[in-house]
């Protein structure tokens, strides 16, 4: 078996674990509560594979000292399983209809449909916690489990409140340099996506352990996922200039990202925070002004492009990602082994993607 086939299968297992526990939760809405709730539900369903269980799924191995076949889990620790990466999907629906809301997409239909998001968004979070607190787990891991969750959720408002009053283009001369503004940047990087993957692992291993106490592998992998995410993160504010036909095909994509919506939400990522510094001429100024003011289309987005080029953001950008990811990825500390191999693939996306791809044709 070839290593994508090897590796699609384990993600696979998980993800189908992850959509029966979605499913129930689901169900046990009706009315007009469960068509409220209902939109990210059914679309992650539908997708049945997302990054954060399996990455649950690597911490829980790592806790029982080898990769495991899900076909070798009693019934009763994979409804377990089923359950707690539910809860982390739950988790994260509710954080992208919180973002919806927030960047005021444009497939909102109405004021109503509007409102209802905040609170399918509020309304996902609770659930998020409700389906720990109904699994048939040990109270104290259970307590752990929860605080984890709402650490999670704490860290990306943190992160929302910082993109919508500090990280925007009117406080770009606030930061004393570059160096300050990227140790800034990486923060709220780490707080929108880093920590929940760093965290997913960390539950991963909980469970694998059942014990809640401290202990050095556990923190490694927590730490490890947290900082590979965060560089993913920033990969994905780099890939928010890939072409449109490129985002599409994905629960995120489809419902929270297009292209250039950081640049028209005025904010302030690494690739954006370079062109605002370096593109000072009048003419380069009327463009931007003109995006920020009309958005994009196919002449403004060409002119955007080559921007873009002429200042080398895009190249700037993928040195420092590519720079990251070496010295994070020394940091994996296993030996040789199936769960060793199925960590090093997992982190391949972090520079590695379609829409970074995308943007690596652009700059040819």
């Amino acid at each position: 078996m070839s290593t994508s086939d090897w590796y699609n299968k384990i993600e696979t297992s998980i993800a189908n674990l992850t959509t029966q526990g979605l499913l129930k939760a689901l169900n046990k809405f009706d009315g007009k509560d469960k068509e409220v709730l209902s939109d990210l539900f059914i679309k992650k369903i539908e997708k049945n594979k997302n990054f954060r269980p399996l990455v649950f799924y690597i911490g829980y191995c790592l806790a029982k000292g080898k990769l495991i076949s899900i076909d070798e889990l009693s019934e009763e620790e994979k409804s377990i399983i089923s359950d707690i990466t539910a809860s982390i999907e739950a988790e994260n629906i509710a954080t992208y209809y919180i973002n919806h809301y927030i960047d005021q997409k444009g497939d909102i239909k109405d004021k109503q449909d509007e409102k209802n998001r905040v609170l399918a968004g509020i309304l996902s979070n609770t659930t998020a916690q409700e389906i720990i607190e109904n699994t048939n787990i040990d109270v104290e891991i259970k307590a752990e489990l929860i605080r984890l969750i709402n650490k999670i959720e704490m860290d990306i408002v943190k992160a929302q409140i910082h993109e919508i009053n500090v990280g925007i283009f009117k406080n770009i001369d606030s930061f004393e340099n570059e160096e300050e503004f990227l140790k800034i940047y990486f923060e709220r990087c780490r707080k929108i996506s880093g920590q929940f993957y760093g965290r997913s692992a960390e539950m991963g291993y909980i469970i694998g352990s059942r014990n809640v106490k401290e202990v050095d592998e556990k923190r490694k992998i927590e730490q490890f996922y947290t900082e590979m995410v965060t560089l993913l993160q920033y990969a994905n504010d780099i890939g928010d200039y890939a072409l449109p036909s490129m985002h599409s095909g994905t629960v995120e994509k489809n419902f929270y990202k297009d292209f250039g919506s950081d640049f028209k939400n005025q904010r302030l990522t690494y690739p954006n925070y370079l062109l605002l510094k370096r593109a000072v001429e009048q003419d380069e100024k009327e463009i931007m002004n003109d995006i920020l003011s009309d958005g994009f289309n196919d002449e403004s987005m060409k002119k955007f492009i080559e921007l873009m080029k002429k200042h080398n953001i895009f190249q700037d950008c993928f040195k420092l990602l590519n720079s990251k990811f070496n010295q994070e990825k020394k940091k994996l500390w296993l030996a040789n082994s199936e769960l060793r191999k199925l960590i090093s693939s997992s982190v391949i996306i972090v520079r590695s993607n379609k829409l970074l791809t995308t943007v690596k044709k652009i700059m040819s």
